[in-house]
């Protein structure tokens, strides 16, 4: 794309710097229109309502804020209003979690109403809520329903509006090879933002980082996208073009599945998620006691405002499950106000890079110091992300 920043870039040897090459040597994507704008250079908090007061005191006001998913957002919404809370606060229906998209109705509406309730209804209301900006009630798109997704485009467009993110919540299978470009000229068509969420049971990544990962990049790189409900993916987009970005505070806020199915998150174990810095993943709780068993001088510990120096095989219950999301929010946070303070998108990546590649190295200095026989297998896209070059080009 031709117009991501206000600025030029140096040409390169062989002639002018192709469009993505020069979104590289920017400091920032281009501001999206309208209120979005406010969203640039930030990565969310994306939660449940009732996570809200125990992540607020760790909420970077410059860098980060708020989206809540689901019932009772509104509700929590005026709660932070009347304490006084300052940051951003999106709400996110999260229509796709209980319903699928048709050509005909592709956007939810409540059922409950004595009067039909539009599309610009929906949308008005979450910014009369206190939103500086409003997300589409859409509905889940499954593998292949590119109709649905073509009928919920053209409904946003015609709005016309620039208070308006279009949520896109895709099944993984619309960001690989079939459909990439499809999915690409559908969504650049819409003419407003893009947040898209991923949808696949676990991690929507996993099967085929290789491909989706590169193919996300470009997306970020031509659209005005946001990657919402994520884990550390939302860091490799904004290194590579994305406006913002939102990370789920667990495992199923940090993606979709179809409805009518649930995340199948591993419910016998009690323990919380944690984030090991170390190696840039969430692991439960209790895997990660066991890992350092009766080594857990071993075990590292977290200088977060959290932790404040305590070690991470501390959270072993459920009542635990506040502190791990909080200290979570707070290590990434650190992450995201050092890659953001880059001075390129170029340099962006390259923080992020080798953040991945640190990580990498850990999964193999650890079972070292453990004296485990085989290391650690790291998760699939963090060796993408570690291994991928640095940008994306508009080659084929």
């Amino acid at each position: 794309m031709t117009d991501l920043h206000d600025g030029s870039a140096s040409p390169s040897k062989d002639g002018p710097a192709s469009p993505l090459a020069q979104l590289a040597d920017f400091p920032s994507p281009k501001r999206p229109a309208g209120s979005v704008g406010v969203l640039l250079n930030r990565l969310l908090i994306y939660a449940r309502p009732d996570q809200v007061p125990a992540l607020r005191p760790h909420v970077n006001l410059e860098r980060s804020g708020f989206v809540i998913a689901g019932a009772k957002t509104n509700g929590r919404m005026k709660l932070l209003a009347e304490d006084g809370f300052e940051g951003i606060v999106l709400a996110d229906p999260a229509a796709y979690e209980k319903h699928v998209a048709t050509v005909d109705a592709p956007f939810w509406s409540p059922e409950d109403q004595l009067l039909p309730t539009s599309l610009e209804d929906m949308l008005d209301q979450q910014l009369m809520a206190g939103a500086p900006t409003a997300l589409t009630p859409t509905k889940f798109i499954t593998a292949g329903d590119t109709d649905s997704l073509k009928a919920a485009a053209r409904q946003v467009k015609l709005l016309r509006r620039n208070d308006v993110i279009f949520v896109a919540p895709l099944d993984i299978s619309f960001l690989d090879r079939k459909f990439i470009r499809q999915t690409t000229a559908i969504l650049a068509d819409i003419g407003c933002p893009v947040a898209l969420v991923l949808g696949k049971q676990f991690d929507p990544l996993a099967h085929a980082a290789a491909r989706i990962i590169p193919n996300l990049r470009m997306l970020a790189a031509t659209i005005e996208l946001m990657p919402m409900r994520t884990d550390f993916n939302a860091f490799d987009l904004v290194a590579h073009g994305a406006f913002a970005g939102a990370i789920g505070t667990g495992g199923s806020v940090r993606h979709t599945v179809e409805p009518p199915q649930k995340s199948m998150a591993f419910k016998q174990d009690p323990s919380p998620s944690v984030l090991i810095p170390e190696l840039m993943c969430w692991w439960k709780g209790n895997k990660l006691a066991e890992l350092f068993g009766a080594k857990e001088h071993l075990a590292p510990r977290c200088p977060c405002e959290v932790c404040a120096g305590r070690r991470l095989t501390r959270f072993l219950r459920r009542t635990d499950k506040n502190e791990a999301m909080a200290h979570a929010v707070a290590v990434w946070s650190g992450y995201a106000a050092d890659m953001l303070d880059a001075p390129t998108l170029r340099q962006r990546a390259q923080y992020w890079q080798n953040v991945c590649r640190n990580a990498l190295g850990n999964h193999k200095l650890i079972p070292t110091q453990l004296k485990l026989a085989k290391p650690l297998k790291p998760q699939k896209p963090l060796e993408v992300w570690a291994e991928l070059p640095l940008w994306p080009t508009d080659q084929p």
